[in-house]
């Protein structure tokens, strides 16, 4: 099998629509140089076409680009050599997404799915010498919105109606923290494939027995051509060694083998254990001469979402399971991470996942509304242990369910499910985002209708409950499946059963982020507050007159959106927010920083609640808590915790601290105080819990100093304090031997109450980029900033009298250093 992959000589131009396609394509003038994969705006914007629309409002001024059609092209050339390989296929692995292929002025192909990927016979076709290949890229929203007109408007929340008919990625059409940027292109590989044998699919559903001892990897090669050959398998240890190999016949079009290794290396979640994943090759060969190969990377695990019922509580649990060991399912939610997905290099994919890891995070979920994503991201967390949580791409809509609409669909899921299902950190398969909970917010919901789903109020129910369903029972049968998110119980934000998207807080009646405890979930699979991004980004995308809270480009840069209201609000919600918390804020750096405390302490709020609801062995009140959003897709003020130039945002450090092993904090209630610790070990911890009270002005009074014992894999009540005196802050350390396991403060709230003076910070520098904080008097909220290229292992610390606390930043140097913490006085 001889494989050509087309990246060279690509030019793109703008259709013109009163000339023949054919003659459009011949055309030798107006043409662009074009990067394949890739689109239309990043060839436009190599070309000094338009200008960058992810500054300023440029966004408005490239509009024009999703109105119009698009031609790309390129020459390939051919030997005969080439030709007599064997018969020739033209692979397009994505393109987006009304297309129209012609090779050497036939037409060959037309698609209308960007996640369908094809496979044309086109040996008739190719020639020896030049080769002509052109694709037709019609407007994706002009030709939505002649279907919409057609079959009628649907109900949604976030960009055009048309997009529910169209299969592209959502986000492109513009979303509550995306611009409106309809891309087009060829935005995966276009190859060619020379050759009569072939290797059509490699799987491998390896299965770990019960007792962890034992595991099978029944393996079926799928080939075509290849009748009377042999394939040789070969298993590969994490190491490097070979574990097994066989040779097998091919026979009716396949060649079928089980390993069985004993004593496997599993593959454990982030922070449980190891990454050890095997490799399967399979070769074809013909007399011992390979004619094609393919390969896999397997992590050896067994898993599944348990859903029991509780000893203590109504509903049932929500939680995975991986190796027998439950799994708190902390991590944050992932959208796309570029609005022009092909800048997103494989490096890229790395460091993102790999700060989830630093995080202590266990779980990703890919959202509904963006793309499947690139190998290299299920590669990154396979090898960094981060479970995938992945969404099927509908969300925020009343999705059709006609015939065309549902094959479409199927040849989609079909083909994503064979891509990804080999995949270690792969946990789950769900059927969209947030589509229930538009149906039941405009009452087209109804549970008790079972039938004819396709033709009920809510025709999508046919994808979720039927279609995906079915794909994934036949392809991927040991996968759990889930219909949607939020989904379970009475409605869809039922707190005992299935998961929840908890925004009482932000959205709905914008509750106290103190209140976030209040709105947990057997899963919460989403939450989220807003944050600025970092100011180094914002002089990315505002004009230097315009970096202050309230230009217009500033507010531009945030998209949230009330869709009961139909109104940009996201400045006017985050002022709320932030006025509660902090009072008046100033400056762009001040605002910033504000904002950035804020969203710290609501989700230090949120995840400690959450996370106190895992309870152990029948009491997992809650198994899972993702927050909105790790991640951005342009430079914005947004839920991200980390902002778009991977610039981590105060929050991920506290979300880092809220699932780290230990974790201890705090809350208040009406007569003091309640103190309790997770352990997320496998193993019980011993240890002291000391609690200290300290005046603002650096006053402190021991409060006492005790033995607890923190039970294996779950949350630990320690019981309650009386209430302390007016102005006053808690600290408490868990304690082991003179080292501090974890440590939580317990302010007086709100904080823009308090007269918080200088704490005369202290910043040593101890060598080998090692620092010393420490202060005179409660400091709250110290940010740590030396520039971009330092990575630190804890910020945004509260710091109390007599707790230094030592940390480092790798890449520190002589790196100028600043310290800054919320003063009120």
């Amino acid at each position: 099998m001889h494989q050509i992959t087309l990246t060279a000589g690509w030019q793109l131009k703008r259709r013109d629509a009163g000339r023949a396609l054919a003659a459009d394509l011949g055309d030798g003038d107006g043409w662009l140089p074009a990067t394949v994969p890739g689109g239309v705006f990043a060839a436009l914007l190599a070309a000094g076409r338009i200008p960058d629309p992810f500054f300023g409002t440029n966004e408005l001024d490239v509009q024009w680009v999703g109105e119009a059609d698009w031609l790309f092209r390129c020459a390939f050339a051919l030997s005969d050599e080439d030709l007599a390989a064997g018969p020739g296929a033209l692979c397009l692995d994505g393109l987006d997404t009304f297309a129209t292929v012609i090779l050497n002025g036939r037409q060959v192909h037309s698609g209308d799915n960007m996640f369908a990927p094809a496979r044309v016979d086109v040996s008739g076709l190719l020639r020896a010498g030049e080769n002509e290949l052109g694709i037709l890229f019609e407007s994706a929203m002009r030709r939505g919105k002649l279907i919409e007109a057609e079959r009628g408007r649907l109900h949604l929340w976030n960009g055009d109606a048309s997009r529910l008919y169209v299969r592209k990625a959502q986000y492109h059409y513009g979303w509550d923290w995306g611009p409106t940027l309809m891309d087009a292109g060829p935005w995966r590989p276009v190859r060619l494939e020379l050759g009569a044998a072939r290797i059509a699919e490699l799987r491998c559903p390896a299965e770990v027995a019960d007792d962890l001892e034992a595991a099978d990897l029944p393996v079926t090669v799928s080939l075509e051509g290849a009748e009377g050959l042999r394939v040789r398998l070969a298993l590969i240890s994490p190491g490097g060694a070979l574990a097994d190999e066989a040779s097998v016949d091919v026979s009716d079009g396949a060649a079928s083998h089980s390993f069985r290794l004993e004593e496997p290396q599993l593959w454990w979640p982030n922070g449980y254990g190891a990454q050890p994943l095997y490799r399967l090759e399979a070769t074809l060969l013909r007399e011992g001469e390979p004619l094609d190969r393919r390969e896999l990377r397997l992590g050896l695990r067994r898993l599944r979402l348990v859903q029991e019922p509780l000893e203590d509580a109504p509903g049932t649990s929500f939680c995975f399971e991986v190796n027998g060991t439950p799994i708190f399912g902390g991590g944050a939610n992932w959208i796309p991470a570029d609005s022009l997905i092909n800048r997103i290099a494989p490096e890229r994919y790395r460091a993102w996942v790999d700060l989830a890891a630093k995080a202590n995070m266990v779980m990703l979920r890919v959202w509904g509304g963006g793309v499947y994503e690139d190998e290299a991201f299920y590669q990154a967390c396979d090898e960094r242990g981060i479970l995938v949580w992945q969404d099927f791409m509908f969300a925020c809509g009343m999705y059709p369910a006609h015939p065309e609409f549902q094959a479409s669909v199927r040849a989609e899921a079909q083909a994503q499910v064979k891509r990804l299902r080999h995949h270690a950190c792969l946990a789950l398969w769900c059927g969209n985002n947030e589509d229930y909970a538009i149906a039941e917010s405009v009452g087209k919901y109804d549970a008790r209708v079972t039938s004819n789903l396709a033709a009920s109020a809510f025709p999508a129910r046919a994808i979720y409950e039927e279609l995906l369903p079915e794909v994934c029972a036949q392809l991927d049968p040991a996968r759990p499946y889930w219909p949607g998110s939020p989904y379970g119980g009475s409605s869809s934000a039922d707190q005992t059963v299935g998961d929840r998207h908890s925004w009482d807080v932000w959205h709905g009646q914008m509750a106290p982020y103190q209140h976030y405890p209040r709105y947990t979930a057997r899963f919460v699979s989403e939450f989220g507050m807003q944050a600025a991004p970092h100011m180094r980004t914002v002089e990315e995308f505002a004009p230097p007159e315009e970096r202050r809270p309230g230009s217009r480009s500033f507010e531009f840069h945030n998209k949230a959106f009330d869709v009961g209201k139909g109104i940009a609000d996201g400045p006017r919600r985050l002022a709320v927010y932030i006025s509660d918390t902090v009072g008046a804020t100033g400056e762009m750096e001040g605002y910033i920083y504000a904002s950035q405390l804020m969203q710290a302490e609501a989700l230090a709020a949120a995840y400690a609640g959450f996370r106190r609801g895992w309870g152990g062995p029948g009491r997992a009140h809650c198994g899972g808590a993702l927050v909105w959003q790790i991640n951005d897709c342009w430079p914005v003020t947004s839920w991200a915790i980390v902002d778009w130039r991977l610039r981590p945002k105060p929050a991920y450090f506290i979300l880092r601290r809220q699932l780290a092993p230990l974790s201890l904090n705090m809350a208040h209630t009406e007569g003091g105080a309640q103190i309790w610790a997770v352990n997320g070990g496998l193993g019980a911890v011993a240890a002291e819990l000391e609690l200290t009270a300290y005046a603002l002005g650096g006053a402190r009074r021991e409060l006492g100093r005790r033995s607890v014992e923190l039970g294996p894999n779950r949350a630990t009540e320690l019981g309650g304090l009386p209430a302390v005196g007016p102005g006053e802050v808690i600290g408490a350390r868990l304690l082991r031997g003179g080292e501090t396991l974890a440590r939580a403060a317990l302010w007086p709230e709100p904080l823009k109450y308090l007269e918080l003076r200088d704490p005369e910070l202290r910043v040593e520098r101890l060598g080998d980029d090692r620092l010393r904080v420490s202060a005179d008097r409660p400091a709250k909220g110290v940010w740590l900033d030396a520039g971009d290229g330092v990575e630190w292992s804890d910020n945004m610390l509260d710091l109390l009298p007599g707790d230094p606390q030592e940390l480092t930043a790798a890449g520190l140097g002589g790196a100028a250093l600043t310290a800054i913490c919320l003063r009120t006085a």
